[in-house]
């Protein structure tokens, strides 16, 4: 499994939307578990060097399967990845921002984030992570109550009906916002 095109829009929206409560304009890139750029955008206003930073932090936390921040405690001298920094046309990013992207406890892709303050991308790749949470954990309630004929015509006006459909079977008030989650959840259960 690795993560799709459009559960990468879904949490880029999120990240965007976290950002944007932030104030700082910023690059997101999401990468699949081979580094591989699968989704990327960028905010109006976003130092032009943010763009391969954050591609480059999905790329790290993706092939090494682990937090930039991480790859930067084991990259100095001394320890286990002291160097790593000079292997792969300099790919590797030793701070934080990067984050894998885990479904059924497999690393399925990474998310970047720069632009802001280490500390302020590293929010914002969290923000995306708590929300790739939310989206599995509500897969896992919703697949049951699924149906699946209107999918392989249509898959986005199939979603839509879904989310009707789902949020009239649960018995409590679901915020409008929650409508992306629910999309994510319906495209994570679907596959």
């Amino acid at each position: 499994m690795t993560i799709s095109n459009h559960i990468a829009q879904l949490l880029a929206s999120i990240a965007e939307d976290k950002a944007s409560h932030m104030t700082i304009p910023m690059a997101i890139a999401f990468a699949d578990e081979r580094g591989g750029l699968v989704f990327f955008t960028r905010m109006n206003g976003t130092l032009p060097a943010g763009t391969e930073i954050a591609i480059s932090k999905a790329y790290t936390s993706a092939t090494l399967q682990m937090a930039t921040s991480e790859i930067g405690k084991l990259a100095q001298p001394g320890e286990m990845l002291y160097g790593i920094q000079n292997m792969l046309n300099g790919k590797i990013v030793l701070f934080g921002g990067g984050l894998p992207l885990y479904l059924n406890g497999k690393v399925v892709g990474a998310v970047g984030v720069s632009g802001g303050t280490v500390e302020e991308d590293v929010q914002v790749a969290q923000r995306v992570i708590d929300a790739l949470a939310e989206m599995e954990l509500w897969a896992k309630k919703i697949k049951p109550i699924l149906s699946k004929e209107l999918f392989v015509t249509s898959p986005m006006a199939w979603i839509k009906e879904q989310i009707t459909e789902v949020l009239a079977k649960l018995n409590f008030p679901v915020l409008p916002n929650d409508s992306i989650i629910l999309t994510g959840a319906i495209l994570i259960a679907m596959d």
